[in-house]
């Protein structure tokens, strides 16, 4: 009997030590700042689930630097969820990559890129937007759990190597800005 209560009690503290941190819910205003819909608002909710690793951002730094945009696109679709992203309580996109990178102030940047949902139009011809097929949410926060972001839909990617770390480069369908960010 204390075998199996022993046995037991590991088993729950190595499931709570394999499970992590909880998720983390961020909430904010979408304003669509796009030609086709400049000033819509809806509601925006993000969910972290677990952080990406520095080693998930050196492998698609990689693929992007040895086989481009292609190759970070494979491997972004080849990476497990971490989150997910759902605007105006419709059905959300898995989110494959999201960094959480801490200030000392307490303020922090928080980086999301997720393949871009290509339209059928876009999918079927040879049209330049499918040459931006990533989605990049930027969010910064203050201590208080506040702030702000951006999402870029429609996206090229690069590596910025004098701050290690992902960027995007341009935009080509558009902006959204992230307003009244709360961490929830």
């Amino acid at each position: 009997m204390k075998i199996a209560m022993a046995l037991a009690v590991s088993l729950s503290a190595s499931a709570a030590a394999i499970s992590g941190p909880p998720a983390e819910r961020f909430t904010a205003f979408a304003v669509n700042m796009t030609n086709g819909g400049t000033g819509r608002s809806s509601q925006f909710e993000l969910v972290i689930d677990r952080w990406s690793t520095a080693v998930d951002r050196d492998d698609l730094a990689i693929s992007l630097e040895e086989q481009g945009p292609d190759g970070l696109l494979k491997k972004l679709r080849q990476l497990p969820r971490v989150g997910y992203v759902r605007v105006a309580g419709r059905l959300g996109n898995d989110i494959p990559f999201a960094r959480d990178v801490r200030h000392s102030d307490g303020s922090r940047r928080i980086v999301m890129v997720l393949p871009r949902q290509l339209s059928f139009s876009e999918a079927s011809g040879a049209t330049p937007t499918a040459e931006y097929p990533f989605t990049v949410i930027e969010l910064q926060v203050d201590a208080a759990g506040r702030g702000d972001g951006r999402m870029s839909v429609g996206a090229k990617i690069k590596v910025h190597k004098a701050s290690d770390q992902i960027e995007h480069e341009d935009f080509v369908a558009g902006s959204v800005l992230l307003k009244d960010v709360k961490v929830s």
